[in-house]
Order: C-alpha cells, then sequence, then structure tokens
C-alpha cells in the first residue's frame, strides 16, 4: 500500500523538489517546464489516483500503466527542456 501511495506520489514530490533549481533553465524555459511539468505532474498524478482508488482492481492496473506513462512522459519533457536550454545558450 506506501509502494503504492509513493509511486502514484512520485511525479509531484520530484516536481516539488526541483521547483526551485528549474531557476537555473532560461526564462521561458522555465515557465515552460513548471507550467507543463506541473499539469503532466499533478494531473497525471491525481487521476491515477482516481483510477485506483474508485475503479475496483482493473482501474488500479489501469492507474499503474497510466502512471508509467505519466513518468515516462514527464522524465521525456525535462530531458527535452533541459537539451533544449543547453544547446540555445549563447556561445561562449
Amino acid at each position: 500500500m506506501l509502494i503504492g501511495l509513493l509511486f502514484l506520489l512520485l511525479p509531484m514530490l520530484v516536481y516539488i523538489a526541483t521547483y526551485a533549481p528549474s531557476r537555473r533553465l532560461r526564462a521561458r524555459i522555465c515557465s515552460l517546464y513548471r507550467l507543463g511539468a506541473g499539469i503532466v505532474a499533478f494531473a497525471g498524478g491525481g487521476f491515477s489516483l482516481y483510477l485506483a482508488a474508485y475503479s475496483g482492481d482493473q482501474g488500479g492496473i489501469t492507474a499503474y500503466y497510466f502512471q508509467l506513462l505519466v513518468i515516462g512522459f514527464y522524465a521525456l519533457l525535462s530531458a527535452i527542456l533541459i537539451a533544449i536550454n543547453y544547446l540555445t545558450r549563447p556561445p561562449e
């Protein structure tokens, strides 16, 4: 039970932990990260939690796979934004 709850809350915890360090990104990319990743983390985690709580056994399985999709999309979005930030920085 505890591991399942942690799994459902993991993207939200990672988002909260990376909120302050995201200031190191350029201004527009930082805003895009905060908006996009926040929506993915909280809406995806909330929907997965809803599926797990109110849809029975099949909903729990669906919540697991949906949460894997949320975590993967969150990681991909973060990696893409970090790469864009690195590639668009001015030459030194």
